[in-house]
């Protein structure tokens, strides 16, 4: 693997006119669409076992946000006379280097490098087939938003490859959106300009479904049949747009990979003003500049990764966001009608660092309090020092001890609960991905090592979209049942996209997360659970009810 630096000035490219960077077909070529804006062009797939493929890279569905539209709402794209071929993924937003430095993410996702960055960034890539551009059914959608929290990533990272989901049958929509201090600084400059501030990456969001809506039946998709996805900070993304009051689009499902918020307030509108103008301090700049010199700024000299004031997260605004908390959209009914697939990796998430069993006992003591001694958890949970730090890890995914919503417990009762207050009609399905990347002899120790990682968070992306591939990355030597379990976790998927509902041929059977609370896990092998709980679950499912405030019966 070649060494490399990643400099942020060399990353940047030239905000341009949105005509200047267009390279034009001619009409007759094939797979050609037509949009509102203009005609596109994409390109079928070089991988011989998926060459009926074909991916649109780098449709504008907005503006370039730049210059006076630095920090404003997004607004429509300038329409275009000749044929656009979409055969190159645009610049990634302007960012944080976030997992580009730290492993396993330097070597497995960014080994050639972090793409170049840019301002202008609002493109989508849609991957379908050629009997989906040709065929009259219609065929359902999913759109996909990275994570890297509000920060960092973008859409064609190797993992979230799509040619798999576009092969069974599915339009896939990736969309990049501003992040960071592009995308959510709020000041009270703007808020005077604007009667709020913030946001502007969800407003993204929106945008983009909106075009989704308008054009997606050109490609092969269903206008009707749309499921919205995300992993970790996209499933922020995600549940905000569905339950954001300015989103029309109405969306069937949603899958959430390692990131049920739950109970999660978003800052108010005067926190984020107070925030941005941290930062603007932060950065040697005037606190009280006006908008036009703010505008007139690099964009490089707006990224300060070490201030603890960066803004990387949306507010309170009273227009795009209403909702206090996740929870109280799903307590208002946002969430009734939406079929939910939601799950955690073994080892990712909080869970009490301990090193011997005096300190374990000590921890969970205080951490659970009363329930401590109603279950009696010296003896229902036994540990030494040498599996003390080992079982708070794994205790830490399952449910207890974890501050985070994301873990296993959290989403089996949000299953539950989702169960009981609508009488059964929303459904949902729950899984643990506990299966670890095959290591090599030289991660043997390191902190890429399984020792290390176990399943680490965005590693059931390679699984979830079968975007296993040899030699990608060059690191990792995958196993036949890696293959088998990708192509297995890939079908789950789908068909939970296609219908709402994981489950058919050849699968082992994946329970709901009802009143019983099953979940699959995905794993060494595979298996289903929807059994009584163990007291150890009660347990857990005890002390995850009172952490996060879950309205269940008992």
């Amino acid at each position: 693997m070649k060494k490399r630096m990643i400099v942020l000035a060399a990353l940047l490219t030239c905000s341009t006119l949105l005509g200047s960077v267009h390279v034009y077909a001619e009409e007759n070529e094939k797979n050609v669409v037509e949009t509102a804006y203009g005609k596109v062009q994409g390109i079928n797939s070089t991988d011989e076992n998926y060459q009926e493929v074909v991916e649109f890279r780098g449709i504008p569905y907005a503006a370039p946000p730049v210059d006076d539209l630095r920090w404003k709402p997004p607004v429509d794209p300038e329409k275009w006379d000749d044929v656009l071929v979409c055969d190159t993924y645009k610049d990634i937003p302007m960012q944080v280097l976030g997992g580009a430095e730290v492993e396993p993410y330097k070597t497995d996702i960014y080994y050639d490098g972090v793409p170049k960055m840019s301002e202008d960034c609002l493109y989508l890539n849609v991957m379908t087939t050629e009997d989906s551009l040709s065929s009259t059914e219609k065929k359902p959608v999913y759109v996909w938003f990275h994570g890297g929290g509000l920060n960092s990533c973008y859409t064609f990272e190797p993992e979230g490859n799509g040619e798999a989901f576009a092969k069974n049958g599915i339009v896939v929509v990736t969309v990049e959106q501003r992040l960071g201090v592009f995308g959510y600084l709020s000041l009270p400059q703007l808020s005077e300009e604007q009667g709020q501030s913030g946001n502007y990456g969800l407003m993204d969001q929106i945008k983009a479904l909106e075009w989704i809506k308008e054009n997606i039946a050109n490609f092969g998709g269903d206008p009707e049949n749309i499921t919205v996805g995300g992993q970790s900070g996209g499933t922020s993304k995600a549940v905000a747009m569905v339950a954001s009051p300015k989103m029309d689009v109405e969306v069937d499902r949603l899958i959430l990979q390692s990131g049920l918020n739950y109970d999660w307030p978003f800052q108010t509108q005067e926190s984020a003003e107070e925030r941005g103008t941290s930062y603007l301090g932060d950065l040697g700049l005037d606190e009280n500049a006006t908008l036009e010199d703010l505008r007139n700024i690099d964009a490089e000299k707006l990224i300060d990764n070490t201030s603890s004031n960066y803004p990387g997260g949306m507010n309170l605004d009273g227009l795009y966001v209403t909702y206090e908390s996740t929870k109280d959209a799903i307590n208002d009914g946002v969430f009734d009608d939406i079929s939910v697939m939601s799950g955690t990796n073994m080892g990712e998430g909080s869970y009490p660092k301990v090193s011997t069993a005096d300190d374990f006992y000590a921890q969970y003591k205080e951490l659970l309090g009363d329930l401590y001694d109603e279950y009696d958890f010296e003896n229902l949970v036994k540990v030494d020092d040498n599996t003390a730090a080992m079982v708070s890890r794994q205790l830490g995914t399952y449910g207890l001890g974890s501050y985070v919503s994301r873990n296993l417990m959290a989403n089996r009762v949000y299953g539950k609960m989702m169960s009981e207050r609508t009488d059964g009609k929303a459904v949902n399905y729950t899984y643990l991905f506990s299966q670890c990347t095959p290591e090599s002899m030289s991660d043997l120790g390191t902190d890429r090592g399984w020792a290390s990682q176990w399943a680490w968070h965005t590693s059931e992306m390679w699984y979830a979209f079968n975007s296993l591939r040899e030699g990608v990355p060059e690191v990792r030597q995958w196993r036949d049942w890696d293959y088998e379990l990708a192509e297995k976790m890939n079908q789950y998927w789908s068909n939970f996209i296609k219908t709402g509902d994981p489950n058919g041929d050849g699968l082992a059977f994946w329970p709901e997360a009802d009143e019983n609370m099953g979940y699959i896990d995905l794993g060494a092998g595979i298996s289903t659970h929807d059994e009584e709980m163990t007291d150890l679950e009660k347990l857990m499912m005890d002390y995850t009810v009172n952490c996060f405030n879950f309205p269940v019966a008992e």
